[in-house]
């Protein structure tokens, strides 16, 4: 067995630990092999493929599993989300903008600037509390979902997809750097599906009406996980604790703003935000997250 299967294995293995901890505990084996069946139509070759790359097809594969697995375990994996939670991830989503991405230019400039929108929005609300409709609702946890995803692709470790791309090029890895690749791989892949499924474009051979119907469905889930209660006293100061935080390590590099990132990441679930903190909690804290904000 060649060493790069090897760790293409020890990859799959940390997305089956991942798939497992983020269903906590639902064992519906027969959503699970439909899953992997589904997956499995990515060792296919194309119709023009004339040279067969098995590892970019089992790179395929896990992909195609993970979007599957998003959807058939969608009651599982959306997690419940309050402004509170919100406006602090907000914050986590510019602390890490800042410290990968921004460069100055006026394309990063452009992009600052649009997703001002929707952070200033969040704290409307939060400052305001308007009542919220079907569409403020759905638009602040779209906006949850992109900067979770965000937060994973300015940290996912994108070198180590060379076992796939490239093999004969790629970094020499360890087998705990490929299961926890793994691992952040799937719940990259599983949110990115979600904000996929927010386009409501039918797929091959699907009605429009069949296509809403499954975007009714979930949007209607995603409303009712977005918990419309009000922050306290306590949550008001530990979210301004937090922004003067972040801002000291963004310009002191006190710590990295990985772990600066991780740290504040469980801060919601950890600390008391208001009256409903410990249902956030159990929602919120998954230990597969933390696996994935360790890179």
């Amino acid at each position: 067995m060649s060493e790069h299967l090897v760790l293409v294995l020890w990859f799959g293995l940390g997305v089956a630990l991942q798939a497992l901890l983020l269903i906590r505990g639902d064992w519906n084996w027969g959503r699970l092999a439909m899953c992997v069946g589904f997956g499995a139509v990515g060792m296919v070759p194309g119709k023009h493929e004339h040279i067969y790359e098995p590892f970019l097809h089992i790179l395929f594969s896990m992909g195609f599993f993970a979007f599957m697995f998003a959807l058939r375990f969608k009651n599982d994996l959306l997690p419940v989300v309050s402004e509170k939670v919100l406006l602090s991830y907000s914050l986590i989503f510019w602390f890490a903008f800042f410290s990968y991405f921004y460069k100055g230019t006026a394309w990063s400039n452009a992009l600052a600037a649009l997703l001002l929108i929707p952070t200033a929005a969040t704290v409307f609300i939060a400052v305001q509390r308007p009542t919220l409709s079907f569409v403020w609702k759905l638009s602040l946890y779209t906006w949850f979902l992109t900067v979770v995803v965000s937060l994973g692709l300015f940290q996912f470790p994108f070198q180590h997809l060379a076992i796939f791309l490239s093999p004969e090029k790629s970094p020499w890895l360890n087998p705990l750097d490929c299961v926890v690749a793994g691992m952040a791989f799937l719940y990259l892949a599983v949110n990115m599906a979600y904000l996929f499924e927010l386009i409501p474009i039918p797929g091959k051979n699907q009605s429009w009406a069949d296509r809403m119907m499954q975007w009714h469905k979930l949007t209607g889930l995603m409303t009712e996980r977005f918990e419309d209660q009000p922050m306290h006293r306590l949550g008001m100061l530990l979210i301004l604790a937090q922004g003067i935080a972040l801002l000291v390590i963004y310009f002191f590099h006190w710590v990295s703003a990985a772990l600066a990132i991780n740290l504040f990441v469980v801060l919601p679930s950890i600390l008391p935000m208001g009256e409903t903190s410990a249902k956030i909690a159990l929602e919120q804290k998954n230990p597969a997250v933390e696996a994935v904000d360790n890179y």
